[in-house]
């Protein structure tokens, strides 16, 4: 390679990564406007098929639309309903439940010091004050809300998205005939954010079903709330389950004690570890193509450009940027296959 050709692939390279620089920090400035639309777009990617189903079973295009988006309207802001009100009225009970800590904690030490261990000898227990513990799941609960606030702004592209999804397939085909490389991308794009959210939606619903029997079971107030949690949590990958567990745990600490705390503890990382663990790559296969490594670091990446949004949307945004903007070029190819779990 000549001085000339060399000097140029270092300005080349050095022009792109300033470009991929300026297009992060742009869009994490962006971040409240972006993670709605990035998320309106997957959704109506992958609802996309029921449209067609309908039409196939007879029913009209038009009448086929209108019935997926009320489907999709009434099931997000029931969901989102629903969380709110159980929110609402946990925080109204949390201090019964910070009344119920404290007595277990004087009983603690009252025993402890029947063996002889007096507070000098423990003083993180002396110390340990159950408003705190108040506070962090009111925080946590507060985050939640926060996140589902831009369900407006999401459902109103979702909407329009949907009612264009006609229009923009013409213009797609028009644009690109069906044999050219950016539409076979574009459709094994699409094809693989349907197989990602049609599975985790099928694995998370099971989850948050179980967790719920099993919460009932055992007695644990607002069952279904934390199971509704664990199944929007499910999307987060690797560390999901384990935020969806701290509320539940904590509240069985305020409830019942230790003993019982242990045992959600226990039972969530039966259910929702071994779920993700084992059963999860069974259904997903090898399909996505994304090492474990990837979908960690993944994760933290979209959550800080994005927000709590990209934490949800860490895999499906890894799956944009590796299928559309990395394997469509030749310079970043080995860098797309980097990112492989394939040998």
């Amino acid at each position: 390679m000549t001085t000339d050709n060399k000097g140029s692939s270092i300005l080349s390279a050095l022009i792109g990564g300033a470009s991929l620089f300026i297009v992060v920090f742009g869009m994490k400035y962006a971040s409240s406007i972006l993670s709605p639309i990035i998320l309106a777009f997957i959704i109506a990617v992958s609802t996309i098929p029921l449209v067609k189903w309908l039409t196939r079973k007879g029913v009209p295009d038009w009448l086929a639309l209108l019935i997926t988006i009320a489907l999709l309207i009434v099931t997000i802001v029931g969901l989102i309903a629903l969380i709110g009100v159980s929110i609402d009225e946990l925080i109204v009970t949390l201090p019964q439940y910070a009344d119920n800590l404290q007595g277990q904690k004087e009983t603690l030490q009252t025993q402890l010091g029947n063996l002889g261990i007096g507070s000098e000898q423990l003083p993180s227990l002396s110390s340990f004050d159950p408003s705190k513990l108040l506070d962090t799941i009111g925080g946590m609960l507060g985050g939640i809300v926060g996140v589902l606030s831009g369900v407006v702004l999401m459902l109103l592209v979702l909407i329009f998205m949907l009612l264009d999804t006609a229009g923009f397939t013409t213009r797609l085909k028009i644009g690109f005939p069906e044999n050219d490389p950016t539409m076979v991308r574009f459709n094994g794009l699409v094809r693989d954010l349907r197989q990602y959210v049609s599975i985790t939606t099928k694995i998370n619903l099971f989850v948050g079903l179980v967790d719920t029997i099993f919460l009932l079971i055992l007695g644990v107030d607002f069952a279904l709330l934390w199971g509704l949690l664990a199944f929007l949590l499910g999307y987060i990958p690797s560390v999901g389950f384990w935020f969806a567990l701290i509320p539940p745990f904590i509240l069985a600490l305020f409830e019942f004690g230790i003993t019982k705390a242990l045992i959600v503890l226990v039972g969530y990382v039966l259910i929702n570890g071994g779920v993700q663990n084992f059963l999860q790559p069974k259904m997903m296969g090898s399909g996505l193509n994304l090492s474990p490594l990837v979908v960690v670091i993944s994760l933290f990446f979209w959550a800080w450009v994005l927000g709590p949004i990209g934490a949800l949307l860490a895999v499906p945004m890894t799956i944009i940027v590796k299928e559309i903007f990395l394997e469509g070029f030749d310079d970043t190819r080995g860098l797309a296959g980097l990112m492989g779990s394939r040998d």
